[in-house]
């Protein structure tokens, strides 16, 4: 339940995200934004990926397949 709860707030913030800086690149078309933006996506992403323990599930998934395999 709690990595439920952790994903629907983590997928709140990037639609929060998302709409803010669309808002943001409509109001302020400057070239810097084309390159801010996108890196705060990266940002959103690498902390939501680590909080999550995504790569480390898939690690220990292939871990468990290549021992079963022996």
């Amino acid at each position: 339940m709690k990595l439920f709860l952790k994903t629907i707030i983590y997928a709140l913030i990037v639609v929060c995200l998302f709409t803010a800086s669309l808002l943001l690149y409509k109001a302020h078309p400057e070239v810097q934004l084309a390159f801010i933006i996108p890196g705060i996506f990266i940002l959103a992403y690498s902390i939501i990926s680590d909080d999550l323990g995504v790569r480390q599930a898939i690690r220990s998934r292939q871990l468990r397949m290549f021992r079963d395999k022996e």
